[in-house]
């Protein structure tokens, strides 16, 4: 088994930039909690910014398991063992374990 650093499958290419696409937004997202000050009454005295958080959470929860998908699949289907796609595959696992976490043991 060869373990590549960067895709050549047009799949592992796509998971990859999905994984990427998280990571950004994940951090878009913790920039704009920190500008509202964790408040989410500014959020509902604002339409933008509603429309803004509405998008944020809608393009987080289209990208973790696209990228999720998309690699297993490209994994299987092409046996493309790459170092990117493994943590973007990682990053999403540990992203549903944590919501799964939350559901199964809520505090």
């Amino acid at each position: 088994m060869r373990l590549d650093i960067v895709p050549k499958s047009r799949l592992g290419k796509w998971a990859v930039r999905f994984g990427i696409v998280l990571v950004v937004l994940m951090a878009l997202q913790l920039v704009f909690a920190i500008a509202i000050g964790g408040n989410p009454a500014v959020i509902e005295n604002s339409p933008l910014l509603t429309i803004l958080a509405g998008i944020l959470s809608v393009a987080l929860n289209f990208a973790g398991p696209l990228s999720f998908i998309i690699g297993i699949v490209a994994i299987f289907k092409h046996k493309e063992w790459v170092v990117f796609k493994i943590l973007a595959i990682l990053y999403v696992l540990t992203i549903l374990m944590f919501t799964f976490g939350e559901f199964l043991f809520p505090h």
